[in-house]
Formats: structure tokens, C-alpha cells, sequence
């Protein structure tokens, strides 16, 4: 069931040019695909550059000329866009903003070249000898097929272009007299028809799958019954931490134990031992923010993790803010049920700091909380001080 709420619900959702609604990560994942693939739109810009000059040079048009300098140039901008955006598009953590900024700009430089090359394409048709036909729907038909293998992915970008690409060729040929001109528009509109149809199609199935892959990698990152994030995330996120981290910072984690989970569990049932941590979970993110991470192991097993610090004094007030923040009243199965909580911090230095290692020392730190009463013990026994234990 909650599988099925989070897809009915999405995640974060945004609405884009499109007007469609997609959660946030989906978005971005369908932004990155434009920028998938170069080598379509190098031989796209390599063919209409060829053909439009052995077209244009069979004719003394003005108009058609017009029409060829003005999709070189479409043409260029778009190359321009696509090469020097892909870097930045595929950066790890890309934001909204910035992923909407990127696909206004694609797809703009993308249209603009499509108006060109519709205009051309249709002027050619009207005024070339019937011979070199040939040559131009075919180019016609390899943009379609272009646009269909790269953006279908971004309907706002990949219908316009290709309606725009192909429309005004069709317009010219049914304006001709020859049933052979009419057969061209026929054929062509029923071949747009069954592209555009197919782009819906991908697009809707694409961005489903996307969505439900995320959804999965998300669920299996995170807590079923808190909805913290878990242990997979833990080793993950500390990973990176200590791999961006410079000489001077320290890095502390924090193992929390909540007591009087048991006689809960006991006394009103584990439907309100869940209820008491799905609370205490709940005031953890009120006081664990920014680049401070709160996981969640298991049963009344608790972890913070506290990058960053300049001074040790930051751990230790870290950790009575959280105690003194979960020592109060939960209404838990109409009672209140008072609780407290233990920590056990150990404080290394960030770079190249040993999770396994600090994990030990908090875990015997808040052995040794308990065991004393204090609420608050620290493990020093790492490469930043000597073993030592603090209340």
C-alpha cells in the first residue's frame, strides 16, 4: 500500500513546459536525455548543410537562400547549446532550477533550428525541379526519425519540432497540382501522425519506469516505519563526506537509544511502541538539519552524523540538544508516555575518517552513558585525541 500511495502521489512534484506533472528526480533524469546523444545532430547539421548547398545551387532563389543561411546558423546554436551544456547537465545533484534553465535553453536553440528547416524544406519543395524531390524528403523524413531517436523524451520540444520541420512541406505539396504531390502529403502527414502518436507513447511509458525505479531506489534507502533514511545511506553518505572534507574539520557520530520502548511495546502494544518512534523520529528532524544526517538502524537504535565541526564543543551540544529534546511528554494510545534517551559520540577528524571505527566508539560511549546515568558520553579514542570519556 505504500508503495502504491507513493506512485499514485509521486513524490515532489514540478510542472513543466509540457504541463505534464512529474516528481522532481524524474524530471531531471528526462532533462539529462536530450543531452544523451550528439552524434544524431552532427549528421543532421553535416546533411542539411550538404544538401541544402546542392540544392540552393540549382536554383536562383533568394527566399530558399535566405531560408539555408538561416538554418546553418539554427543549426550552430544548437550544436553550440548541446556540447556546451552536456557537462554541466550530467553533474551529480543538479537542481531544479538549473535543469529547467538547461531544457529552456535546448530547446529553444532545438525549435529555432526546426522553423528554419521547415521554411527551407518548404520553399525547396515548391520551386525545385520535381528530380530532387528525392534528396529533400529524405532529409525531411531523417530530421523526423532524428528527432524521434533523441528528444521524445521532452514532448514540448520534440512535437513543435517536428510539426514545425514537416507541416510547411506538406502545405506546399498539397498546394501542387499531380497526384503524386498529394500522395507525398498524405503519406507524410500519416507518417507525422504515427510519430507523434509513438513520442506520447515512449514518453508516458519512459517516465513511468523512471519514476517507479526511482521510487524503488528511494524505498530502499529509507526506513519503512520512520521514514528516515537507513543504514545503506549511512555508509553512502559518510563515504562523500569524508571524501570532499579538508584537513582542519571533524566529524562526529552520534549513537541514540531510547529507553522505555519495551514496557510501551508491553503495556499498550507494539502498534503504539511504533506510534512512540515514528514521534521521536519526527522531533529528531526537527533538531538534526542541515548537512547533519539522522539514520535509523533499527528498533530504538538511533544515529546522527555531525560533518563539519570546527570545534568538539559542537558534538557535545549537538547531543544535549537532542537529549533534552526527546526527554518530554509523547501522547502515545491516549497517554502520556515520557521517555528518555542516551547518546554515545565518538569525533574524528572528517578526512579520511573510519566509520566502522567511530561507530564502536560511540556505540561503547553510550554503553557507558547508560551505565552512569548522564545522558551524554563522548568516545575519544581516534586519531584526533586520546581515549577518554566524557559525561
Amino acid at each position: 500500500m505504500k508503495l502504491l500511495r507513493a506512485l499514485i502521489r509521486g513524490r515532489r512534484r514540478v510542472v513543466r513546459p509540457g504541463r505534464e506533472r512529474l516528481p522532481e528526480g524524474t524530471y531531471i533524469e528526462l532533462v539529462q536525455s536530450l543531452f544523451g546523444y550528439t552524434f544524431p545532430a552532427m549528421i543532421m547539421t553535416l546533411c542539411f548543410a550538404g544538401t541544402g548547398a546542392y540544392l540552393t545551387a540549382r536554383t536562383d532563389d533568394p527566399l530558399m537562400l535566405l531560408f539555408y543561411g538561416l538554418g546553418l546558423i539554427a543549426s550552430a546554436i544548437r550544436l553550440f547549446v548541446l556540447f556546451g551544456l552536456r557537462r554541466k547537465v550530467q553533474t551529480p545533484g543538479i537542481g531544479l532550477h538549473v535543469a529547467r534553465s538547461i531544457e529552456r535553453s535546448f530547446g529553444l536553440a532545438y525549435v529555432g533550428f526546426a522553423a528554419a528547416f521547415g521554411a527551407f524544406a518548404a520553399r525547396a519543395y515548391g520551386i525545385i525541379d520535381p528530380d530532387l524531390h528525392v534528396p529533400l524528403v529524405a532529409l525531411v523524413y531523417g530530421y523526423g526519425a532524428g528527432v524521434a531517436a533523441t528528444v521524445a523524451l521532452r514532448l514540448w520540444v520534440s512535437v513543435p519540432a517536428v510539426v514545425i520541420a514537416t507541416v510547411p512541406m506538406i502545405f506546399v505539396a498539397l498546394l501542387m497540382p499531380g497526384e503524386a504531390h498529394w500522395a507525398a502529403a498524405l503519406l507524410t502527414t500519416l507518417f507525422l501522425a504515427g510519430g507523434v502518436l509513438s513520442m506520447i507513447q515512449r514518453y508516458h511509458e519512459t517516465a513511468a519506469q523512471i519514476s517507479m525505479r526511482r521510487l524503488m531506489e528511494t524505498l530502499a534507502r529509507q526506513d519503512d516505519l520512520t521514514g528516515l533514511p537507513n543504514r545503506l545511506v549511512l555508509r553512502e553518505r559518510f563515504e562523500r563526506l569524508i571524501a570532499r572534507a579538508d584537513e582542519s574539520e571533524l566529524i562526529a557520530v552520534h549513537c541514540l537509544d531510547i529507553n522505555q520502548l519495551e514496557p510501551v511495546n508491553e503495556m499498550y502494544g507494539h502498534m503504539a511502541g511504533d506510534a512512540l518512534l515514528k514521534a521521536v523520529s519526527q522531533r529528531l528532524r526537527r533538531v538534526v538539519k542541515g548537512d547533519n544526517l539522522v539514520i535509523h538502524l533499527n528498533g530504538d537504535d538511533f544515529v546522527v552524523i555531525q560533518p563539519g565541526m570546527t570545534d568538539a564543543a559542537e558534538a557535545q551540544g549537538l547531543a544535549h540538544q537532542i537529549v533534552a529534546t526527546l526527554d518530554k511528554s509523547y501522547a502515545v494510545a491516549g497517554e502520556d508516555i515520557i521517555i528518555t534517551a542516551n547518546i554515545g559520540y565518538a569525533i574524528d577528524l572528517q578526512h579520511g575518517a573510519d566509520l566502522e571505527r567511530l561507530l564502536l566508539g560511540a556505540e561503547r560511549a553510550l554503553t557507558g552513558s547508560k551505565r552512569a546515568a548522564t545522558g551524554v558520553a563522548a568516545y575519544d579514542g581516534t586519531r584526533w585525541g586520546g581515549e577518554t570519556g566524557a559525561g
